[in-house]
Order: structure tokens, then C-alpha cells, then sequence
């Protein structure tokens, strides 16, 4: 059996990161249910960067030639770090689209860092978490309606 395409393994595990988030957070797991609607948001984000963007997969983490340097590439990671390099990979047709439809709801994410899975969780507060469940949420949603559609908006 062939192996999905990248975007295809991000917004599956994007769905599943989602569904284990939330129910954590019906347990009250906070910390856990947190870190999950991070990386839920972080897997959608790429797929849709793969399917309407330049940006491809040439190592572990997808990447896209430097706006100011094409013989160099931007590798991007986690969802923090998607905030600030979404608006520098999102190019193309599609790209400024995407960049103003994920803006706000990448913003909840602002501060959200892999190495919080290391803590004691006292970090984790309600409104937080619930903010960013919210935008983890809408971002799933644009994901699903951009792959029903074939296209953003």
C-alpha cells in the first residue's frame, strides 16, 4: 500500500491530535489538552501550507525558499513558530489568503512551547487553553472546508 502524501498524514494526525485534546480537556487535563490543540492546529496549518502554498518537504519539517534568498530554504517547526513564518511562507496564489485567514487564530499560539510537556502544567490556565482550543478548532474547520472545496475561503 502507498504511502498518503504528507499533507494527507498531517490533517489525519491533525484530527487526531484534536479529538485526544478534547478529551483531556473534558477530564480536565489541562497541560495534556493544551499541548494536543497545539500540535492539532501545528499539523493542519502544514497540510494546508502543502496544498496551497509553494512550500514542500524536502526534510523532516516542510520548507520554502527564503523570500530574500532562494538558494536558501526556511524550515519551519512548531505552531509558535508558525505565527511569525506563515506570513513568509504563504506565498503563490494562494498564499496571502491563507496568511489573513490563519492570522488571528495563529496568534493564540503565540506563546504556546513544545517544552511545556517537560513542566509541572501550573501553566496551563482555563482561558488559555479554551482560547486556544477555539482557535485550534477554526483552524481544523478552514483545513476541512479548503480540502472540500479545493481551494481557501
Amino acid at each position: 500500500m502507498p504511502e498518503k502524501p504528507q499533507e494527507d498524514q498531517f490533517a489525519a494526525a491533525a484530527t487526531r491530535h484534536f479529538r485526544d485534546a478534547d478529551y483531556l480537556h473534558k477530564g480536565s487535563r489541562l497541560p495534556s489538552a493544551d499541548h494536543l490543540y497545539g500540535f492539532a492546529a501545528e499539523c493542519a496549518v502544514k497540510s494546508l501550507l502543502l496544498r496551497f502554498t509553494e512550500v514542500t518537504m524536502g526534510s523532516p519539517k516542510p520548507e520554502a525558499p527564503h523570500p530574500d534568498d532562494p538558494d536558501r530554504t526556511i524550515e519551519f517547526g512548531h505552531v509558535n513558530e508558525l505565527v511569525r513564518e506563515v506570513k513568509v511562507l504563504a506565498r503563490g496564489r494562494s498564499g496571502p489568503a491563507l496568511s489573513t485567514a490563519l492570522d488571528g487564530d495563529l496568534r493564540a499560539f503565540r506563546r504556546w512551547r513544545v517544552h511545556h510537556r517537560y513542566s509541572d502544567g501550573t501553566y496551563a490556565q482555563t482561558e488559555v487553553v479554551d482560547k486556544r482550543r477555539d482557535a485550534a478548532h477554526r483552524i481544523l474547520a478552514l483545513h476541512e472546508q479548503a480540502v472540500l472545496n479545493g481551494r481557501l475561503a
